[in-house]
């Protein structure tokens, strides 16, 4: 079965994109201080934009993200299915009985 990506966070490619930012800059950093400071101030912005997003529409919030409640949907759905199944209820009628 392929796992969720929200079992495991730490494997998000936003960490290996943070990671090359902050070698970059330092990099940067490393070759021209002033350059380097901008470039942390850009990277600095760009993160502080991230995570007022993060918070403002709940990724961050602990609340259920719209793509948990429709696996939940699906999976409440599908346990219907195969109960519906088990029971007799959903027996599909024979077509080539008149025939």
């Amino acid at each position: 079965m392929v796992a969720s990506p929200d079992d495991s966070l730490w494997l998000s490619p936003k960490w290996l994109v943070l990671a090359v930012a902050l070698t970059c800059d330092g990099l940067l950093i490393s070759f021209d201080a002033r350059l380097g400071m901008a470039a942390t101030a850009v990277l600095l912005a760009v993160f502080a934009g991230w995570l007022y997003l993060a918070l403002r529409f709940g990724s961050l919030s602990g609340a259920p993200s719209g793509r948990q409640a429709l696996v939940a949907r699906v999976q409440q759905q599908s346990s219907n299915r195969r109960a519906a199944m088990r029971s007799g209820a959903q027996e599909r009628p024979d077509l080539y009985e008149g025939t």
